[in-house]
This record gives structure tokens, C-alpha cells and sequence, in this order.
């Protein structure tokens, strides 16, 4: 099988639209989605709300990154587990009034388990956050992404800036 060759710059779509004033469906590659609110919400809960969907991208991007991350240091993760935490300001989407930041913190507990060098592993999370498009999205839009990271069991210090 033949190494596909990215193009650093490149373009894709999402379509959608309306099914209902708060639940939406979303296609990209073929691949559909729904996005709906909580009962709570005037919803249906029949799918995650859109916030979720950035989240669960950064879920993926983080992952996708990391690993490409340590294959180039060396290194394998043998397991990833993520949880994020999310501090949102819901100002402006409740239409109080519009805010700057709507994330003014996100915290990222990375747990993984590697073979190979430590050296390797510390190299991927002194630079995951500069390479992960959805972090990167979040951090020039003032969020402060805090990445937590246990290493093979070991608490690493967290990464400066």
C-alpha cells in the first residue's frame, strides 16, 4: 500500500440543516450526524449538542496528534484515555449578552501507557498543543487549554505555554 502524501493546505466541506428549531444534521465524507439539544433545552436529546461536537473533536484531534507526536519521537501509545473538562461562559448563547471568550478553560486529563523512550513521551506533550488544530483553534480564541498528562502511570509535569 502506497504512503498518501497530504497537501499542507487543503479544503473540505460539511453540509446540513434544519430538522427542527434546535436539532440539525451534519454531513461530511459522506458521514451523517445529529446535533440536537437536551430535553431540558426544548430538544429531542437525539444527538450531542453543537459545543459537545468541538469538544469531541478536540477528543479526536488530541489523539490523532499525539500519536503522530510520539511515532516521530520514537515512541508508541500502547492506550490513550481522555476526559475533558469544559468551563463555558453560556452569555452569549443564552443571549444575555455577547461575550469574547464562550471557553475561558478547558482541561485535558491524558492518560497513556508507551513503549519506548521517556524522552520521547515528554517530547509529546511539550508539543501536542501546537500542533492539534482544534487546541490551537481554541487558544487563539483565548481559551486556556490545560493538558494533564500520566504517563506509564507517571504524573508529568504540566507543559509551559
Amino acid at each position: 500500500m502506497a504512503a498518501v502524501k497530504e497537501k499542507p493546505i487543503w479544503k473540505f466541506k460539511v453540509s446540513g440543516g434544519q430538522e427542527s428549531s434546535t436539532k440539525s444534521v451534519a454531513e461530511a465524507r459522506g458521514k451523517s450526524v445529529v446535533i440536537d439539544e437536551p430535553v431540558l433545552r426544548g430538544g429531542t436529546d437525539e444527538g450531542p449538542m453543537p459545543v459537545e461536537y468541538v469538544f469531541m473533536g478536540l477528543l479526536g484531534c488530541t489523539h490523532v496528534i499525539a500519536n503522530k507526536l510520539a511515532a516521530a519521537n520514537g515512541v508508541t501509545f500502547t492506550k490513550m484515555d481522555i476526559d475533558i473538562g469544559i468551563t463555558m461562559d453560556s452569555h452569549g448563547t443564552r443571549l444575555i449578552n455577547p461575550i469574547d471568550v464562550p471557553f475561558p478553560e478547558v482541561i485535558l486529563d491524558i492518560n497513556v501507557d508507551y513503549d519506548g523512550p521517556r524522552e520521547g513521551a515528554v517530547a509529546v506533550t511539550k508539543k501536542l498543543k501546537h500542533h492539534c488544530a482544534v487546541s490551537k483553534m481554541l487558544q487563539e480564541s483565548g481559551t486556556r487549554v490545560i493538558e494533564n498528562w500520566v504517563m506509564n502511570g507517571e504524573v508529568m509535569p504540566t507543559p509551559a505555554g
